[in-house]
């Protein structure tokens, strides 16, 4: 699904490749229309997309290096490096990205392969 952000599961271990943070080195992950259908209510769609941008955006932030804190302009230029359609994420979804990388912090069975 996320050709560049894949990551190789292992049991008590997940591997994700490190490469070089740059713009459009990302495979973007399908929209909410592509992956739950036309059924999709708007607010199902926000949440998803949401999600998607933060989970993309957090793995490519800790496999390049950065930890927490962040700010909201540092946030804004990851999401732009990787391509996603929006001049600036909105508050809560610099707060998803926020808490995705966290969780990527904290989990020890994570970690950056080179």
């Amino acid at each position: 699904m996320l050709r560049t952000l894949r990551r190789a599961l292992r049991p008590a271990r997940m591997r994700i490749p490190a490469r070089r943070f740059t713009a459009g080195i990302a495979a973007l992950p399908p929209t909410a229309r592509e992956a739950l259908g036309t059924d999709v209510t708007a607010g199902e769609a926000i949440a998803y997309n949401r999600v998607r941008v933060a989970i993309a955006t957090a793995v490519a932030l800790y496999r390049s290096g950065y930890t927490l804190p962040m700010s909201d302009d540092d946030l804004d230029d990851a999401v732009l490096a990787l391509g996603f359609p929006y001049s600036a994420p909105s508050p809560e979804t610099r707060a998803s990205i926020r808490a995705a990388l966290a969780v990527v912090e904290a989990d020890y069975t994570v970690t950056v392969t080179r």
